[in-house]
């Protein structure tokens, strides 16, 4: 198949992805949200008790969770291998147990940019079975399928370790070349696995991280989280936006985002995991 056949099957199954996702909205009149919930440990964590560090670390993520998990809302949910493995294997191995929630890997505390592919490629392994790993005996065990890489960890040499790993996406919330203009998940060219784009709000990707970031206080962050989910469903675009422990797990970030998840709710909102979000634009 030439170059020019296979952008254009590509542009094409994108297209009938986009038609897919308008569709559903269009019928049911409303739109689709993946929220996903990214765990991390606290910078100010270090020299803490143990109490003082799992309210800043655990308990902050407790808090995201259950806004969700009272509604039934299903929720995908990030941690690092290092979370899984040894600060807080317990907890995550209830988080997996849930039905609601879809588990994906982290890496392990970052910097796997920082290392030769021989050792970014054990450091993806090892976090990979360390979130396995983490199931109750004969209860549900979760297979990661996602990724979403930590800050200035991820670079193309993992492309081939993503797919080794059979990994079927990779979160896109710092904005890839490749994501430029994308709305729905889409295959990397060259790879098996898919890019999911954060949704792109005013200036940054719907993280918020990167709202704390522009300086942005809990007011001003629920607006624009209830501005683009009205956008989203208005076009018939999934929104995809990205809530960390310890920015929105407290005060007025965490404020916004109950405020935020019974706003979508209310107008009906359509809540889909990671996965299930690209199983949809890999079937259209």
């Amino acid at each position: 198949m030439d170059i020019k056949r296979m952008l254009f099957f590509v542009g094409l199954a994108l297209l009938m992805a986009q038609l897919l996702f308008a569709g559903a909205s269009a019928q049911n009149g409303t739109g689709v949200l993946n929220l996903i919930i990214k765990m991390e440990q606290s910078p100010l964590a270090e020299g803490k008790s143990q109490a003082e560090k799992e309210n800043l670390e655990m308990n902050s993520t407790i808090n995201l969770l259950n806004e969700a998990d009272s509604k039934g809302h299903v929720v995908s949910i990030s941690v690092t291998g290092d979370i899984a493995n040894k600060v807080y294997p317990l907890y995550v191995t209830m988080l997996g147990s849930t039905e609601n929630h879809e588990l994906m890997m982290g890496g392990l505390s970052g910097g796997e940019n920082l290392v030769s592919f021989e050792d970014q490629d054990a450091r993806l392994r090892k976090t990979k079975r360390y979130v396995e790993d983490d199931y109750i005996c004969g209860g549900k065990q979760s297979k990661v399928t996602g990724y979403l890489p930590q800050l200035d960890s991820f670079n193309h040499s993992q492309y081939k370790i993503l797919d080794d790993l059979e990994i079927l996406y990779l979160v896109d919330d710092t904005g890839l070349p490749e994501s430029q203009g994308k709305i729905v998940p889409y295959l990397m060219n060259g790879s098996a696995f898919y890019v999911v784009p954060v949704s792109e709000g005013q200036g940054f990707r719907m993280h918020d991280g990167a709202a704390k970031a522009a300086g942005l206080n809990g007011t001003n962050w629920y607006n624009q989280l209830a501005s683009k989910f009205d956008e989203s469903a208005s076009k018939g675009e999934p929104m995809v936006v990205v809530f960390t422990n310890i920015v929105s797990g407290s005060d007025e970030y965490l404020d916004a985002y109950k405020k935020f998840v019974e706003y979508a709710g209310g107008k009906g909102a359509s809540f889909v995991t990671t996965k299930q979000l690209v199983e949809s634009a890999r079937n259209a």
